[in-house]
């Protein structure tokens, strides 16, 4: 995977993590908007851990350390 894909990837899911939030608070009650927006602020965060976890490791450190801060 191309270091560059993984971080716009990442900004992606920000931005989705963002949207999904904002749609989120605007949903009033017990709807069924309210557990569906819920649903996708947990996928994202659940793909974006696995990203972490799975493709961080292989990101050259300089990158890692400018993007993610250094690890201690």
């Amino acid at each position: 995977m191309a270091y560059v894909y993984l971080l716009d990837m990442y900004k992606f899911i920000e931005k989705r993590l963002a949207d999904a939030s904002a749609a989120l608070e605007k949903t009033d009650g017990d709807s069924p908007g309210k557990s569906l927006q819920q649903g996708r602020i947990d996928t994202l965060r659940q793909f974006q851990e696995f990203l972490k976890e799975n493709f961080n490791p292989r990101l050259p450190r300089r990158i890692r350390e400018t993007y993610f801060g250094k690890k201690d």
